[in-house]
């Protein structure tokens, strides 16, 4: 970072800084409320604040909250600098009693900084006065966010405060949101022990989160592996809103709004935010280094694919391969829960990507409607006694002959999938759906009073073979296709790319 830039003085000004320099302490101020700080200022306010990111470069605050202690200059400065529509000035007793240069000094504040005197709050605080001042801060914010003032467009500038005081402004600011800043100085005078009047300069103090976000960040990364995008959504927003330069943090919330989404089966809303992210991806990664990025975006670009895939699915596809991205949606949400340690939730799934299989292969190659099918259309082409057979492995004893009736379920669907097109359903298949069928129903999310919830190695087995079922009508390569719909994982400690 180079270093600050100060106004360039007048010859005017020069002169009076020369005279300000020989003065006594308290001349130096009688010189500076009277002569030299209004000209000063329209120099001050036009400087750049020292030590910005770029997403703030040339950004001036809605409101201000400056402390006052008895350097009064610096809020004068700041005030002048911002020209905010609402500003908080916190002081105690003696302070706000100043009267530089025989004028008030909320009056001063007002006219150097061109505000309305109505818009300047001011709140006296006593000794010690941090509880009052972390009050006076909340109050404050809650004020202007009626007028829609986010914490975001509030600077808090605890320049001019006593330690106790400014350390209190700066943590109800830094926890409010706001960014904080300075009023630094290029020269000091060495006899008087202050900034030399003509060298002061604004200044953005540094976000801690910048250094110590990295904590913050592997909370977001935890919540986002473990599937609660929700919840890393709200962790990555709420840290945007408190770092100076959000836009890491920004990409974190987008992805797990749009991972978030799609796993409630929103497809349109998570390639909104998807999109979004891999804007925020392509902008942004490489100006801030972000370390993560490079390894989450291979699958990033993969996933939007697959969202378009699905997007293009419809009720009632003409093809396998037009139905086949939904097939590949629930088996890869059912992998993920079943990497979460959420089993039941992973056959759920299995069970509804045959039960889709089933039908779009019924409803393409045999014109069968799920809902209302016409048996009429394949009585010549069934071979009755493969139906039969496979109806008792299903359903065991209690299975009667009889001929297809009645709407499309998981279990008759695949007894008449088999009787119809063995290749796409065959007979040896029938063992492990009934296996399938039974987890599912004893499961706590279905059928009987004491729930049984099947085993992680149980559903692994049911999902690979669901997975080889589904592979039947894959017009290529199957594992990659089915990689398109898995999750990235973010780099946590054994985390892995995707899941």
């Amino acid at each position: 970072m180079s270093g600050p830039k100060l106004a360039s003085l007048t010859p005017e000004l020069q002169a009076l800084q020369q005279r300000w320099l020989r003065l006594s302490r308290t001349a130096q101020d009688e010189l500076y409320a009277k002569e030299f700080l209004e000209p000063f200022a329209k120099l001050f306010a036009e400087l750049p604040l020292h030590g910005a990111p770029r997403e703030m470069e040339g950004r001036k605050p809605r409101a201000l909250v400056s402390v006052l202690g008895l350097s009064w200059q610096p809020v004068a400065l700041m005030a002048a600098w911002c020209k905010p529509e609402r500003m908080l000035i916190i002081g105690t007793k003696e302070s706000l009693a100043m009267t530089p240069g025989g004028e008030s000094f909320v009056s001063l504040v007002a006219r150097v900084g061109g505000l309305d005197r109505d818009n300047i709050e001011t709140v006296q605080v006593g000794d010690p006065g941090e509880v009052e001042i972390y009050r006076a801060v909340r109050d404050f914010f809650k004020g202007i966010a009626k007028a829609g003032i986010d914490p975001r467009d509030v600077f808090v500038d605890p320049t001019g405060g006593k330690k106790s005081m400014s350390a209190a402004a700066a943590l109800a600011g830094f926890l409010s949101g706001a960014p904080l800043v300075y009023v630094d100085y290029g020269k000091y005078d060495e006899t008087n022990r202050i900034p030399i009047a003509g060298t002061e300069y604004p200044r953005l103090l540094s976000n801690p989160l910048e250094v110590l976000g990295d904590l913050e960040r592997q909370h977001v990364f935890a919540a986002f592996n473990r599937g609660d995008y929700d919840e890393a959504a709200r962790l990555a927003g709420r840290l945007a809103e408190r770092l100076y330069a959000p836009r890491e943090a920004e990409c974190l919330a987008a992805l797990a709004r749009g991972y978030g989404a799609w796993d409630r089966f929103d497809f349109q809303g998570a390639r909104s935010a998807l999109v979004q992210a891999a804007d925020l991806l392509d902008r942004f990664a490489h100006q801030g280094n972000w370390d993560w990025a490079e390894g989450i975006r291979p699958t990033l670009s993969k996933n939007l694919q697959a969202l378009d895939e699905l997007a293009k699915v419809q009720k009632k596809p003409e093809r396998l391969e037009e139905g086949l991205p939904l097939l590949l949606w629930y088996l890869a949400a059912a992998r993920r829960m079943l990497d979460a340690g959420k089993p039941s939730l992973a056959v759920l799934l299995t069970y509804a990507a045959l039960e889709r299989y089933v039908d779009l292969c019924l409803w393409v190659e045999f014109g069968l409607d799920p809902d209302d099918p016409d048996y009429g259309r394949v009585n010549d082409r069934l071979d009755h006694s493969r139906y039969h057979e496979a109806g008792r492995e299903l359903f065991g004893e209690r299975y009667t002959l009889r001929d297809p009736d009645g709407p499309l379920m998981f279990a008759n669907g695949a007894q008449l999938l088999v009787a119809l097109s063995p290749e796409r359903l065959k007979p040896e298949d029938l063992g492990p759906l009934k296996g399938l069928m039974n987890a599912r129903n004893k499961c706590e999310y279905e059928h009987g009073f004491l729930p049984k919830p099947p085993s992680a190695e149980d559903v692994g087995r049911h999902l690979q073979k669901a997975e080889e079922i589904v592979g039947r009508v894959s017009p290529g390569d199957f594992g990659s296709m089915l990689e398109k719909y898995r999750f990235p994982q973010l780099p946590t400690q054994n985390s892995e790319a995707t899941r």
